[in-house]
Order: C-alpha cells, then structure tokens, then sequence
C-alpha cells in the first residue's frame, strides 16, 4: 500500500517587503508514523513547525530580534524624550564601554539582538516544553524572554557604566518586554 502525500505551497507576508513560501501536507495525509518512527502528540497538534529545521529556526529567530530591537527602540526612545533626555542616551551608553560612542552602540545593540533571537528560536525549536503551537503561545515565551534579558542585560551594564541599577532597569524593563513580545511573535508566525 502506497502513501501518497499531497503538499501545498503557501505564501505568508512576513513584512511589507519580505514574503516566504511554505510547504505545508495536507491534515488529512498525517498519519501516526513518520518513516518508521511515532509522531508525538506535540507533532499532531503543530505538524508544520516539527520539520522546521534549526536553520529555519536561526533565520525568523535574527528577523525576529532586529523587529523586535526596532520596535523596542521605538519605546526608549519614547521614554527618553518623555524624561527630556537626549534620543541616542542608551547607544551612546552602550557604545561607551568600549569608547566607540553612538554608532558602536547601535552596531553592538543590533547584533545583541539578533543574537538573542537566534538562541530563542533553538530553544524554542529543540525544547519540548518549549514549543510554540500559537502566536498566543510564542508572545507569552517572547515576554519571559525579555525578563530574562533585563538581569542579564542590564544589570552587568549598569554596573560598567555606573549607572544605579534601579535606573537601569526601570528604563529598560517595558522596552525588554516589548521586544520579547515582538521577538515570539515573529518566530511563531515564522515557524507555523
């Protein structure tokens, strides 16, 4: 008795300017063994995601981190001009330790980002727990994410720079925030 499986090629916007093609198989054509192997529950609720490979994965998790890095810097900016301070505070900050000022801070902040989206999108992909069956889902794990961030983040910086701690972190914890959210957001659609 021969399988046969029918596919379907979808294409998914993931931005004004980006759109991806996904192979998707027909519901119908699931079955409870995958070349000889037993598919998980996991596998039956999210079949797509469960192909997705760890490349697939680092791709959305670097897109994920710059959108979430531009919408998060949106928000500092935002708190900053509120507080009467200058726009570029915290890449200027950022840039500082290691003397290159404004536009090393920019550099370092994007590739912090990016970086941390990747390592998202693995854990994501090779933590059972961890994985993400709804954007719901993803923007949760998105969110703690940035929590995580903040003591990580924030704390060994304001300690380099001299900056009290609770300043810090009272900046930067809506903005960690807003970029896990946009960060799992990204990477579910990405990976659905």
């Amino acid at each position: 008795m021969s399988k046969t499986s029918s596919r379907f090629l979808q294409m998914r916007q993931v931005s004004p300017m980006i759109a991806i093609v996904v192979e998707t198989r027909a519901p119908e054509q699931l079955s409870d063994e995958k070349e000889g192997e037993k598919i998980t529950s996991w596998e039956k609720q999210s079949p797509n995601m469960a192909r997705y490979s760890i490349s697939r994965g680092i791709i959305f998790g670097a897109i994920g981190g710059l959108a979430g890095m531009i919408v998060m810097d949106i928000v500092m900016i935002a708190e900053f001009s509120i507080m009467g301070l200058p726009v570029d505070t915290y890449l200027d900050l950022i840039g500082s330790v290691l003397g290159g000022g404004v536009p090393l801070g920019a550099i370092l902040h994007l590739l912090l980002s990016s970086l941390l989206g990747i390592i998202f999108s693995t854990a994501v992909l090779t933590v059972n727990v961890l994985r993400i069956s709804t954007v719901r889902k993803g923007a949760g794990l998105g969110v703690l994410a940035g929590i995580v961030t903040i003591p990580f983040g924030c704390i060994p910086f304001a300690i380099i720079t001299d900056v009290p701690i609770a300043t810090l972190v009272g900046f930067s914890a809506l903005p960690h925030l807003v970029y896990g959210a946009v960060l799992g957001i990204v990477v579910s659609c990405g990976l659905r």
